[in-house]
């Protein structure tokens, strides 16, 4: 009897041990983040803390590698196979009908607060004063408008009638050249992603670059969350509609953004005249709602 009972309290005392250890496996793999593949250019560099933030807010650990560069053709068939898992780039036809078919997964937030919309033009120094007299967009037609190959910017120039060239090395200033030779005229870019990184970025080479003071070109043009398909992302796209709507509504969204992107001054759009172009794809109304708060309005002309 005594013997029965001792064995009976070392198979408890084992079967306890066995169901810790299972225990501490659990809440061990469970803490363990999990591996993402993500875009990372530098001047994405705002997305990727505004993403982190989100999936913090949602409770979410997640490491992230990153993806390789590429056009937009390949960026589109990394995130639908699965081999990117969230790319941070503007909201094109092709990407809008890849989520209606179900290929791939939109979070409308404007990463860019709408101000990717507002292009400033890039172009030499020597040439600063070329759009001087530039009213309108039939004043435009005179210029050539310069877009990486691939941009759907290009079909936006191309509806209004407006003369473009495709430019397959651009990220480091190289236009600068096209430029000289007569090829380019100018270079247009979002205003916050000029201010806050490329400008200074293609100086650091070409030192002949700089910003057109006369006109911005303005469409309705947004940076939104895009999220691979596959299972093994459903996790992370969940995680990233709670935690955005979270950062949202405590004002974390507009802290960060402040703090990692220059928010243009009055007088950016003041002094300056504001050519509107048709966008044939989509409005303002492709930003939810609920986030419609977030874009900038730029001030009016006194």
């Amino acid at each position: 009897m005594l013997r029965r009972s001792l064995s009976q309290r070392q198979e408890a005392t084992r079967l306890a041990a066995l169901l810790l250890l299972a225990a501490l496996l659990t809440f061990r793999l469970s803490a363990v983040a999990a591996t993402y593949v993500m875009q990372n250019e530098a001047h994405l560099a705002h997305t990727r803390v505004l993403i982190r933030t989100a999936l913090a807010a949602a409770g979410l650990q997640a490491d992230f590698v990153d993806a390789p560069k590429g056009n937009e053709r390949r960026n589109v068939h990394m995130i639908t196979h699965g081999y990117t898992h969230i790319d941070m780039m503007p909201a094109t036809p092709a990407r809008l009908n890849l989520v209606h078919a179900g290929k791939l997964r939109m979070i409308p937030i404007p990463l860019d607060r709408g101000l990717l919309g507002y292009r400033l033009n890039v172009l030499l120094d020597s040439e600063r004063d070329k759009l001087a007299h530039v009213q309108s967009v039939e004043d435009l037609r005179a210029f050539s408008v310069g877009q990486h190959a691939g941009w759907m910017d290009l079909d936006i120039y191309h509806a209004a009638g407006i003369p473009t060239k495709e430019i397959k090395q651009w990220y480091d200033g190289e236009f600068a050249l096209q430029m000289q030779a007569g090829f380019l005229d100018v270079f247009p870019l979002g205003v916050a992603e000029t201010l806050t990184y490329f400008l200074p970025h293609f100086q650091l080479s070409y030192p002949q670059l700089t910003v057109d003071p006369h006109v911005l070109l303005h469409y309705p043009w947004f940076r939104f969350v895009w999220v691979s398909p596959m299972p093994e992302a459903d996790e992370l796209y969940a995680a990233l509609q709670r935690g955005f709507d979270r950062i949202v509504a405590d004002g974390s969204f507009l802290r960060i953004w402040a703090e990692h992107c220059k928010t243009p001054s009055p007088e950016m759009f003041r002094e300056r005249r504001i050519i509107e172009l048709d966008n044939p794809f989509y409005g303002y109304e492709l930003v939810p709602e609920h986030y419609q708060h977030l874009l900038y309005y730029r001030p009016e002309a006194s």
